[in-house]
């Protein structure tokens, strides 16, 4: 499977680009390690100043590949129909300890990140907005947090972070509600610095960096580990060691006879199909 995840450095900046436009950038979770070592590269490069974060084509991130978490949870059905082995616990734990991490070398950079968002931002993709150090967002960018309409038990990785960010109250009403909302909305929850029409969004955060490129290096990473050691005297670097294992429990649920799942929805409709379908039931 070739790497959507492009790594360009242009003088002090980086830019860490998601590059599966016709897929609005879902990301797969192999593509997950690979974003987290360009990331890596861009910090240990003594060049770089800054790092921002975008996709390619229609959208920012549209979250995860949902076809590929499937296969890796162990959860397509066979050809015949009939359900896989269940993983163990031990390997489903591995798996999401290192999503886990993935999401954790985003909060914790060594450099400054910034979110250039466009299009569809949801699952991991906002996540990583939720995580990085700022985010700039197109006025029409749609958001939101969709998780437990999968019948999931939504976000578990980054609770601490959200709850400051939002409010215990919003937070809650964002995973049980799923209700999308724009860059506008974003930036009036705190989710984004600014939302800028769509024509303005690049020169926006390009400016942005340059601005940041102009501090020292020393201070910019030591203002940077500051930050993520207040960020853990509130919990945030814990949550990740909680968010893993409540993954693995939140993915692994009994559904009863009169709920909606997804799983068996999309064995007879697809994922595109069960999608729209999803939607409708809770509308």
């Amino acid at each position: 499977m070739e790497s959507i995840v492009i790594l360009e450095k242009d003088g002090p900046v980086a830019r860490l680009v998601l590059n599966r436009p016709e897929k609005h950038n879902a990301i797969r979770f192999d593509e997950m390690d690979d974003l987290v070592a360009a990331l890596r590269e861009a910090e240990y490069d003594d060049d770089i100043k800054v790092i921002i974060l975008k996709g390619n084509g229609p959208s920012f991130c549209a979250g995860h590949d949902y076809n590929d978490a499937v296969k890796s949870y162990g959860l397509e059905l066979t050809v015949d129909g009939k359900k896989p082995r269940r993983p163990s616990q031990r390997a489903r734990l591995e798996r999401d300890r290192r999503l886990g991490m993935s999401y954790m070398a985003f909060q914790n950079s060594a450099k400054p990140v910034i979110a250039q968002v466009h299009g569809h931002c949801t699952g991991v993709g906002i996540y990583l907005v939720e995580l990085v150090d700022l985010a700039i967002a197109a006025a029409d960018t749609r958001f939101s947090h969709a998780e437990q309409r999968f019948g999931l038990a939504g976000n578990t990785w980054h609770m601490n972070s959200q709850i400051l960010m939002y409010g215990a109250k919003t937070a809650r009403e964002l995973m049980l509600l799923a209700e999308s909302f724009d860059g506008v909305e974003a930036h009036r929850m705190g989710l984004v610095n600014r939302a800028v029409p769509l024509a303005e969004l690049e020169s926006t955060v390009e400016d942005w960096a340059q601005r940041i490129a102009k501090h020292p290096r020393d201070a910019l990473v030591t203002g940077k580990a500051m930050h993520q050691m207040a960020l853990e005297g509130l919990g945030c670097g814990a949550q990740f060691t909680r968010g893993f294992v409540g993954h693995t429990l939140g993915t692994n649920l009994r559904f009863e006879e009169d709920e909606f799942n997804f799983l068996r929805e999309r064995k007879d409709a697809g994922t595109t199909a069960t999608f729209k379908k999803r939607d409708k039931n809770y509308d």
